[in-house]
């Protein structure tokens, strides 16, 4: 069955990341007291040492598995297990090293623990890139395959559908579709045959067999979804449920028990942390401000063309609205005619918009135009990364038909984000940027955020 699978994954996964520890242990002795600096104490025999992997297994293995490392059903990209593995290898390391200020029976030596970091970050992270290649491998393979009967037919299902197809390595199978319509039966979606009436899901179930099933139907009543629960139980099929049947657009929903009633909220998000928020900030203030001295010479250049061209100002100031509602003063060149707006009032910007100035056409092309926010940020008022901040015109008109649209007004909005460089900009799906921005916020890493900025200098979708 797929869940034995699973576990035989997740016992690999511990059995060659305590290999990868001893591994780490023996090299980092024999270079520390081998080939490292000399002691005054003469170099300890190994078997001193060899007994603190008693204690060194363990620790690495319970921070493994808070970090969510051993879970079996995570879709995780290679590139963040690795930076998990070294944030959760570092949390390991300093409280090894504060141990080391409590045991006093022998004494271990602080350079000893630096390569042992050192080298536990190289070979876990070889280990865990050479499980997940092999366990993609079987799965383009299709061995090891989940396979999943869908319930609904409608935007998720075919998103869900596309992004199983476009990620063959995570092993999911969709096997068939059920409907409400008669209409529908015997068509097919990206391939997938819609095979009944959602009414009939027990006889599918029993017939099918699959490993998990996922309703995304928003019509099932509490009593069929209790039914449909049990029956998945009772034939041990993993059960999943649309988080965005209810319109919640989110990820992050989670469960808190009050006494013994379970209640169905959001969990705090990445930057809800403090600590978190200070990262973000040193980040943005020190490479805001690289990039403005690099940039300073090519905007020199830029605001004599725009004030050659028609005369007017360079820059352009525009009221948006960002982090809790505050609004600020954006600033950005000057790409459109003087009082572009004086007869139309707050419109989207479209294709071959005659307000723009011929400098401002090759600006906007080349998302030139944004950089003078980089003065935003340093100053505090946007993050080089996050959701895009809209005039308060506009945020007026889509808080009232967006579902959760106020949301992305929790963190500072961005010079650029995950909607805008995925082609989410302009006079395009509000309802399709709000998830991209939510996602981001809920999924908010250092990490994201450098993917973020590398993938926007090749992003010119709908750059207009």
């Amino acid at each position: 069955m797929r869940s034995t699978h699973s576990r035989h994954l997740v016992k690999a996964a511990i059995l060659v990341d305590s290999a990868m520890i001893v591994l780490s242990f023996v090299i980092a002795y024999f270079f520390r007291f081998m080939f490292g600096l000399p002691t005054n104490l003469g170099i300890p025999p190994i078997s001193d040492y060899w007994h603190a992997l008693w204690g060194i297994i363990p620790v690495y293995l319970w921070l493994f598995h808070e970090a969510g490392l051993y879970q079996p059903s995570r879709h995780m990209r290679r590139i963040e297990e690795i930076f998990l593995v070294i944030k959760v290898v570092t949390y390991a390391i300093v409280l090894l090293m504060a141990a080391t200020f409590f045991y006093r029976e022998f004494s271990y030596s602080r350079l000893y623990l630096v390569f042992m970091w050192l080298f536990s970050c190289i070979f876990i992270s070889v280990g865990r890139y050479a499980l997940i290649q092999w366990g993609y491998w079987r799965r383009l393979r299709k061995k090891d395959m989940t396979e999943v009967l869908l319930i609904g037919l409608n935007r998720n299902t075919r998103d869900l559908i596309q992004w199983m197809k476009n990620n063959p390595h995570y092993g999911q199978k969709p096997v068939g579709i059920l409907v409400k319509s008669v209409e529908d039966i015997g068509k097919h979606v990206e391939d997938v045959p819609i095979l009944g009436l959602h009414e009939h899901w027990e006889t599918f179930i029993e017939k099918l067999q699959p490993d998990q099933v996922v309703l995304l139907d928003e019509q099932f009543s509490r009593e069929k979804i209790t039914d449909l629960v049990a029956a998945c139980e009772d034939a041990f099929i993993d059960f999943k449920m649309g988080a965005d049947i209810y319109g919640l657009i989110a990820s992050n929903v989670g469960v808190e028990y009050v006494s013994h009633i379970p209640l169905l909220g959001f969990r705090s998000l990445p930057l809800d942390d403090p600590w978190n928020r200070f990262l973000k900030r040193i980040f943005d203030f020190c490479v805001a401000g690289i990039m403005t001295l690099a940039f300073l010479p090519i905007g020199m250049v830029i605001a004599i063309l725009i004030k050659l061209g028609d005369g007017g100002p360079v820059f352009y100031f525009q009221e948006r609205m960002g982090r809790d509602g505050k609004v600020f003063r954006l600033i950005k060149f000057r790409t459109m005619r003087i009082n572009a707006e004086q007869e139309t009032g707050p419109v989207w910007a479209k294709p071959e918009d005659e307000r723009r100035t011929p400098t401002g056409e090759i600006l906007r092309r080349w998302n030139l135009d944004e950089f003078p926010q980089l003065l935003n940020v340093l100053a505090g008022n946007m993050s080089l990364v996050g959701p895009r901040p809209e005039r308060p015109h506009f945020v007026d008109k889509f808080r009232e038909h967006v579902p959760r649209y106020m949301a992305r007004h929790k963190v500072k909005s961005g010079v650029t984000g995950w909607a805008q460089v995925h082609g989410l900009r302009g006079d395009t799906s509000i309802e399709e940027r709000i998830k991209y921005d939510l996602y981001y916020m809920e999924h908010w890493s250092l990490l994201l955020d450098i993917e973020i900025l590398v993938m926007t200098l090749f992003a010119f979708k709908n750059a207009y």
